[in-house]
């Protein structure tokens, strides 16, 4: 454990070395959306439960919508904004923006697999899921740094993840019901999608 966490760690403190011998930003990009990708084909199998001949409900289609929209608003920001043609770059914050988005990930994996379950804590997996959900969100933000000059994120869509998400929250808290959870949650993370979206449609546009 000691060794992982230090390997995370000490890249943080080799920038003034790296910065000699710069990585080829748009190879690094490309493997770092791959691991994602992987990472979203691990959500849809963790949410298959609720696609059996048994399962199936309006709650499942709602679930899948959690999932698409998280992975719409990555493609947007990872295959439209970003400039991968960066040189002198070291790459070590597009490596830890990642963990955010992964960790994210993983957490909101989790907590769809076990928000249904009768017996599961309320708070704890709603709080759960959406800490998963912000922090993804807030690798999306991290991201932007190395968006194209003409296409940087604009304030309002940063305002609009943190606002919507944190009215998802609240909403879910005080019904926290498995319904009303998938339910706003996938209302939070569409709408979220469509914001980005209209963001680079509107840049487009001008």
């Amino acid at each position: 454990m000691f060794g992982i966490i230090t390997s995370w760690i000490i890249p943080a403190f080799t920038g003034k070395h790296t910065q000699k011998h710069p990585i080829i930003f748009s190879h690094l990009l490309e493997r770092l959306t791959a691991l994602i990708i992987i990472m979203f084909g691990e959500t849809i199998v963790g949410i298959s439960k609720y696609f059996t001949q048994n399962t199936f409900s309006i709650q499942s289609i709602m679930i899948f919508i959690i999932v698409v929209s998280l992975f719409f608003t990555y493609i947007v920001e990872f295959d439209h904004l970003i400039e991968e043609q960066r040189t002198h770059e070291t790459g070590n914050l597009l490596i830890y923006l990642h963990y955010f988005i992964l960790f994210g990930l993983s957490l909101v994996t989790v907590a769809l697999d076990f928000t249904h379950e009768s017996e599961a804590n309320a708070i704890f997996s709603i709080t759960c899921l959406y800490v998963g959900i912000a922090l993804f969100y807030i690798g999306i933000v991290i991201a932007s740094y190395y968006n194209k000059t003409t296409l940087k994120l604009e304030n309002y869509v940063v305002v609009a993840f943190i606002v919507v998400t944190l009215m998802g929250y609240f909403t879910s808290m005080c019904f926290a019901t498995f319904s009303i959870i998938a339910g706003v949650t996938a209302l939070t993370t569409l709408i979220n999608a469509v914001v980005i979206t209209l963001s680079l449609v509107r840049r487009y546009e001008r």
